[in-house]
This record gives structure tokens, sequence and C-alpha cells, in this order.
């Protein structure tokens, strides 16, 4: 009713118009007859009203039977086994028997799995589902078995054909799975590639056979997960390749190490820069496939380095720091093509490359220097990236750093009596040099967030970089002060730890009411706290006369200088704290109370 309603209204439109342009036909001439009609208002055309949400129509489901899925398809599988199990039971017969030549068992190999990826073919032209990928499995699977056969049984074929023939029948299966859209007609074509260089040769072909062989193997794989986005061959080509790598690494010889060198750079290239490389050629990409397997391939590949150069510093140094401009070279670019995910892994990894040049090149000192350094450059590029990620590592990265330069810098170093077989003066530049800078290039970080302190990540690595800052200048300052009392004032240690924390607990104090830090505050009260046990239960029994004097002394002055300071101060900190009630907050007090005389 409603079309049919429509069509009566198009109708009377058109009526409408047709006498409209007759009656200005006429217009031009005298008058004659009455004056056309007056217009009408606007048709109003109805339409079916919309259907409600939600009940968008559904396609019916295709019904389906056990009965019938048994039937079509659990039949003719088993059948096809069943038939391929006698014909590999009546070949082995004829084996046994003698019928069959060696060549020819092997040619009917080769046949006989030619024949089942046409089988397959057809199966899959006929929309038998699974069975397809099945015949083609073990067609593939006889193939790679009647090469083994051939080189390892009856010696038939040399080593580099064998190559030959095994990287040809990965690329049968390869296309096939490439054509069929088969991820497990791949996975199984990559693991007759990857065991072909131990079960054809068994070590008796070259090194440069070998390293030839997983190289095309690898860019294949590396080609098709690219084009099908199939992750799972990018795991597998790093995990066989280093797998195949270890096992041949026990019998490689002097001549074969640089082309075993090179090959592991060309791992490094092949698993750890190319993957980010996708957001090149796909800008709209994201996603990186298995971020962890770019950095552990990475991680081995500067260890095997190491090995083949013998831990020399100098080619050493100059792979990693080689490894990371790559990285970032490789970041910036991506960068520019706005690809979040992949410049940050990058940024990550040339970060990881550098700390381990750092700890390549320089000695145990320089290297907490240079790892600090990095977090001022590393919290740089987080921030002008935006990149909460790079922010976190950064705290991570000044973590390990505070903890480098506690543990094995100075702080145990320094407390280790044992072993002060030295000077205070031997290293004292070299100490200062680079213990004292960690510790501000720390705070700067911590300056840095600050001043950008608009999120709670900012406020957060703020936060971590003061106290890690903090830390570490205390420790620096305790481990001098014992290698310095160690040798000339030993009667003196527990005194001069004491009036230290009681100087360094001043220092924060003050510094809270400047800059109204109440973490700074509370902090140097923890300390005043500590400093008063030591001194009560150690000093007093432990320190000969004097120097209990002097600790007490410079405690008790302290402790009473700084409670004037908090009753000259009470009134600013009560203000700057949130009262209990708005009646509180403006209550008039006395004038000594807020302006002391004198």
């Amino acid at each position: 009713m409603h079309s049919e309603l429509a069509a009566l209204r198009q109708e009377m439109i058109s009526l409408r118009a047709l006498v409209e342009s007759l009656a200005g036909a006429k217009a031009s001439r005298p008058p004659v007859g009455p004056p056309p009609l007056p217009k009408g208002p606007p048709p109003v055309v109805f339409s079916s009203p919309p259907p409600p949400p939600g009940t968008t129509p559904r396609r019916a489901k295709v019904r389906t039977s056990t009965e019938v899925a048994v039937g079509q398809k659990w039949f003719l599988g088993i059948g096809v086994f069943v038939l391929l199990l006698a014909a590999g039971f009546f070949l082995k017969y004829a084996f046994d028997e003698k019928w069959i030549g060696p060549a020819t068992q092997v040619t009917l190999g080769f046949i006989f799995g030619a024949l089942l990826f046409i089988a397959g073919e057809i199966c899959r032209r006929r929309k038998l589902r699974g069975l397809d990928i099945a015949l083609a499995a073990v067609g593939l699977g006889i193939l790679y078995l009647s090469v083994y056969a051939a080189n390892q049984i009856y010696a038939l074929i040399p080593d580099p054909l064998t190559i030959f023939v095994v990287l040809l029948v990965s690329a049968v299966g390869l296309s096939v799975a490439a054509v069929w859209d088969s991820r497990l007609l791949a996975v199984l074509a990559f693991l007759g590639g990857y065991l072909a260089p131990v079960l054809d040769t068994a070590g008796r072909s070259g090194h440069l056979l070998f390293f030839g062989c997983l190289a095309i193997i690898n860019l294949a794989g590396e080609g098709l997960a690219f084009l099908k986005r199939w992750t799972q061959l990018y795991f597998l080509g790093a995990l066989f390749s280093w797998v195949l790598l270890f096992i041949f690494w026990g019998s490689l010889r002097s001549e074969s190490s640089i082309d075993a060198f090179a090959f592991i750079q060309f791992l490094f290239l092949l698993y750890s820069i190319a993957p980010f490389l996708r957001s090149l050629l796909r800008a709209a990409e994201e996603r990186i496939p298995l971020i962890w397997v770019a950095v552990l391939n990475g991680w081995l590949c500067c260890w095997k380095s190491d090995e083949l150069l013998h831990s020399a510093k100098l080619p050493i140094s100059l792979l990693t720091l080689a490894y990371g401009c790559l990285a970032l070279a490789v970041a910036i670019i991506v960068w520019r093509r706005g690809s979040t995910r992949a410049r940050t892994w990058l940024l990550v990894q040339g970060m990881i490359y550098f700390l381990i040049a750092w700890t390549v090149i320089f000695s145990t000192n320089w290297i907490t220097f240079f790892w600090a350094a990095q977090c001022v450059a590393c919290y740089w590029v987080a921030q002008e990236a935006r990149d909460r990620i790079l922010l976190r590592g950064t705290i991570l990265l000044g973590l390990v750093t505070i903890f480098r330069f506690l543990i094995f810098d100075f702080v145990l170093s320094g407390f280790d009596q044992s072993q002060q077989t030295t000077r205070f003066m031997d290293g004292l530049l070299s100490r200062w040099i680079t213990g004292l800078p960690v510790c501000l290039l720390l705070l700067t970080v911590a300056w840095f967030a600050f001043r950008a302190a608009k999120d709670p990540l900012q406020r957060t690595v703020f936060r971590w970089f003061e106290i890690f800052g903090l830390i570490g200048l205390f420790g620096f300052l305790n481990a001098e002060l014992e290698r310095f009392t160690w040798e000339f004032f030993q009667r003196a240690q527990l005194s001069a730890y004491s009036v230290l924390w009681v100087l360094c607990a001043a220092v924060l104090l003050v510094s809270g009411f400047i800059w109204n830090r109440r973490f700074y505050r509370i902090t140097a009260i923890a300390l005043l706290f500590i400093t008063v046990g030591k001194v009560l239960v150690f000093d007093t029994a432990e320190v000969a006369a004097p120097y209990r004097i002097l600790s007490c002394a410079v405690l008790g002055g302290v402790l009473i200088g700084l409670s004037a300071l908090y009753y000259r101060l009470s009134p600013r900190l009560l203000a700057s704290t949130p009262p209990g009630s708005v009646k509180a907050e403006h209550r008039p007090q006395p004038r000594s109370e807020i302006e002391p005389t004198g």
C-alpha cells in the first residue's frame, strides 16, 4: 500500500507539472479561460518505517549432521590413509624381496609424492576441506624422505644436489601453501627445509653450503610471513636457525669463523631489524609480530659474535655500537612515517645495544656514568616522542643504574674492609668524576620530569629519579667516608657516620622547608631517629670518649637547632596543610605566633 500510494503521488506531481507548463505557455497569450489553479503544498512521500535495531536479518544456518560428516569426510580420510598404509606395506615387502632397486625406489617415492599433491589439488577443487591438506602434507613428507634415502641410505646423489633438491621441495611446499592459504602446510615445508642441513649432509658438506641453505630458507620464511601475516613462520625461522647454529657450532673450524660471523649478522638484520620495516611498506600497520624474538635474537647475535671475535674489546664495541646506531637510524625513519610501536621497540633495542657497548668499552665506574647519561638521553627521547613505554623503560634503566652504582661501584666495595688494600687517595679523582655526576644525572632526569609533570606518569618519573639521586648521593658520601676513616681514623668510624647522617638529615630538612617538600622533611626525621638510635646503642658503647662526646654534641646541637626551626616555621607549615574545617583556616592567631619578635 505504501508503494502504491507513493506511485500515485508521483503521477499527481507529474500531472501538476504538465498543467503548469501548459498554463505558462498560455500566459503569453491573452487570458481566455479561468485562472490557473493555485499551487498546493509539496507532496509528502511516505516510506516504510526502518526496522528496529538488533533485528537485522540473519542467514539461515546450514544444518549439519554428525552422521553425514562422518560418512563423507571421516570415511574418506580413513580410507585414503588405509590405502596409503597398504601401499607402504607393499613397497616395503617389495624392497625386502629386492623386486625394486634403490634408484627405482627413490624414483617411485618422488612420483608418489607428486601424485599426492595432484590428488590434494583435486580434493581442493571439489571442496573436500581437510583432505586436500592431509594429502599434500603426506606427499611433502614422502618427498623429503625420498631425498633423505637417496643421500643417506643409498648415496645416489651428492650433498650439493641434495641441498638443491631439498630447497626445491620446500619451494613447492611453500608455493602450494601460499596458493591454498594453508598455514599448516607452510610450517611442514619449513620444518623439512630447516632439518635438511642436518639430515641430508650429516656434517660432510662445507660450511658455505650449510649457511647458504639456511639463508635461503630464512629469506623465504620471512617473505611468506610478511605477505601472509603468518607470525608462526617468523618465530620458527628464528628458533630453528639458532638451534641448527648451536648444533653446527661444535664442528666450527677456524677457517669458517668469518662465514659464521657474516651469517650471524644476517640473522640480526633479518629477525631484529627487518620485522619493523613492515611499517614502512604498510603505513597503517601497527602490530609488530613477536617483539621479544627480535630482542632475544639481538642478544644472541652479540653473544656469538663475542665468541667469534675472542672477546676483543675494540671489535665487539664497534659491533654493538653499529647495532645501536642501525636500530636508531631505522627508528628515526619509521618515526617520520608515524608508526609508534615500531619506533618504540627499535629505540628500546638501540638503547640496549648502547648499554652493552658501554659495558665493553669502559671500566667499572665509567660504565655506570654512561648508563646514567643514557637515562637522561632516554628520557629526552621519550619526552620528544611522547612515548609512555619509553618513559617506563627510563624508570627501569634508572633502577638498574642505581643498583649497579650501589652494589658494584661504591657502597659494597667501600664497606668490604677485607679488600682495603689501597689508600684513600688512590683513584680519588676517578671516583669523584664518575660517582658524583651519576647522582647529578639522575637528579637531572627528576628535574626535567618535574618541569613537565602534567600527567601522573611524569610525576611518577620525577619521584623515582628523585629517590634514585638522593639514595645514590647518600651512598656515595658514606662510601667515601668509610674509605677515609679506614685509612686515617679507624677509631672514629662510627662517630663519623653519625655526624654525616645528622648533616644529611639537616640538609634534607632545610631543603624541605625551602621548597615546601614534605617528603624531604619526613625522610630527614626518619634519618634523625635512626641516627639517635645508632648513637645511643653503638656510639656510647663502642667509641672512645672523645669521639663519643663529638657525636653526641653534634647530634644534640643539630636536633636543638632543627627544633627551633620547626617552632619558627610551624605557622607556615600549618597554613600549607589542609585544615580540618573552613573556620579553622580563617581563625585569627596571636601576633606572637605569626610574626616572631626580635
